[in-house]
């Protein structure tokens, strides 16, 4: 029944994606978040729906539906064209033998086109605020099914991500989910039907459940700069406070020990097993690169046994921690830093941070040029916050994950050029406009 479901809402949106290539776009957007068929137990088990999607938008932008001569280049574009290439020498140089090297390469290119595709689409508010949702419907999904099943439970729910995807492990994906937080926080602020906005309010209450009842101390480290930033510098402090604590005080009152006992553990981190792995992996990750400085290893070199044999002995980066020799199998980084590093090396690492870091430059020319435009672009303002924040959440939450490859975090970072090229060219707009009324007013 809930494949028959699906199918006819497919069916039934497919017109509206003929008519209009955006929304076939958001299709595309929509179904690559939320992997549908991994709910699903019937025929369409292993329909590749978000393929479908994506041919469909493509094909459209082939034929002309969409104006080639529309598509807004920018800094962030070139930035992932060079990422795509650099991403697909380091996977075609990779180490022999690596199971996961297809896998992972498959899909950061996937994410990448689809942000490279977003110039064409976006361009208006309402372009923006559909991206917003189209997360907030994909991404968030996941969190407001886990916190619900987290409730009914009595916090005894083992938390999963979507089966064959990223998101698949717990801590992958309470990492992920403090990246939505931001995004319903501002839809929730600029929604005017009024249930829908509760609707907003009452999704991130239950994300944050989500994520504290997943048990992830990466997924709680994250959601504490979000809580934080958020009731420190936000505009709504007061509604920020209410939900942040709210959620919290919810989580305390039926949280299972082991999940509590978990999270207080953060503080003794250089006595955690599990902590000291992730550094000892982190080390191997570092050694990888050093050998392959370019290009690094592979994808997910680091989780291949023979090439975890091969470096374990050596020092990498972090030599001074006289680290054992691991007698432990291969590990993941557990890390976006160390993550990139290792499999596409010291260059790579560099462009993923320098993508990463034009998001909090994007937000301060935002902000700057919101001030001259006033009033009518504090949604821009806002909205430029909200993203900045999603970024320094995944970059904080990030540091004991391997999420380098994320699809919507390239997502946020596209949305905040775009968004600068917006607001820059509204700005342009009113520069010209004065200049043309000056002369009129001294004639």
């Amino acid at each position: 029944m809930r494949d028959l479901a699906f199918a006819l809402m497919l069916l039934a949106a497919l017109p509206l994606a003929l008519a209009r290539p955006f929304n076939a776009y958001l299709l595309w957007g929509w179904t690559g978040l939320l992997a549908p068929t991994t709910y699903f137990y019937g025929w369409m088990v292993g329909n590749r729906v978000n393929f479908v999607c994506a041919l469909l938008t493509l094909v459209l932008l082939a034929l002309g539906r969409v104006p080639w001569r529309d598509y807004q280049f920018n800094k962030v574009t070139w930035l992932y064209l060079w990422l795509a290439a650099h991403a697909t020498l380091a996977f075609l140089l990779a180490y022999a033998g690596n199971p996961y090297n297809d896998q992972y390469f498959e899909f950061l290119i996937k994410g990448l086109l689809f942000c490279l595709v977003m110039p064409f689409f976006v361009r208006e508010r309402v372009h923006f605020h559909a991206i917003l949702i189209v997360i907030a419907l994909g991404l968030g999904v996941h969190g407001v099914l886990n916190g619900l099943k987290t409730v009914a439970s009595g916090g005894g729910h083992n938390m999963l991500g979507p089966a064959g995807t990223m998101l698949a492990d717990r801590n992958h994906l309470s990492t992920a989910l403090a990246l939505v937080l931001p995004v319903l926080f501002y839809l929730q602020s600029y929604t005017v039907n009024r249930l829908i906005r509760l609707g907003y309010l009452g999704a991130f209450c239950v994300v944050v459940l989500a994520i504290l009842g997943g048990g992830s101390r990466a997924g709680f480290i994250a959601v504490s700069v979000v809580g934080l930033w958020l009731i420190l510098t936000s505009r709504r402090k007061g509604m920020a406070l209410v939900l942040v604590v709210g959620a919290v005080l919810a989580f305390l009152a039926f949280a299972p020990e082991d999940i509590t006992s978990r999270l207080s553990s953060i503080k003794e981190a250089d006595e955690d097993s599990s902590f000291m792995g992730r550094v000892i992996a982190w080390k191997i990750s570092s050694a990888i690169a050093l050998e392959n400085p370019i290009f690094g290893g592979g994808f997910h070199a680091v989780q291949v046994q023979a090439i975890w044999d091969q470096f374990k002995m050596s020092p990498g980066l972090l030599g001074f921690l006289n680290l054992p020799v691991p007698e432990f199998s291969a590990k993941a980084a557990h890390s976006i830093y160390f993550e990139v590093m290792g499999d596409i090396g010291l260059v790579g690492l560099g462009l993923f941070l320098f993508i990463l870091l034009r998001a909090f430059w994007s937000r301060q020319a935002i902000k700057r040029m919101t001030i001259q435009l006033g009033a009518p672009y504090q949604w821009a303002r806002d909205m430029a916050d909200m993203l900045m924040l999603a970024v320094l959440a995944y970059m904080v939450g990030g540091a004991s994950v391997s999420l380098g490859y994320l699809e919507v975090i390239y997502m946020v970072v596209m949305l905040m050029e775009l968004l600068r090229v917006h607001v820059a060219r509204a700005l342009a707009a009113v520069a010209r406009e004065s200049t043309a009324i000056g002369p009129r007013g001294k004639a």
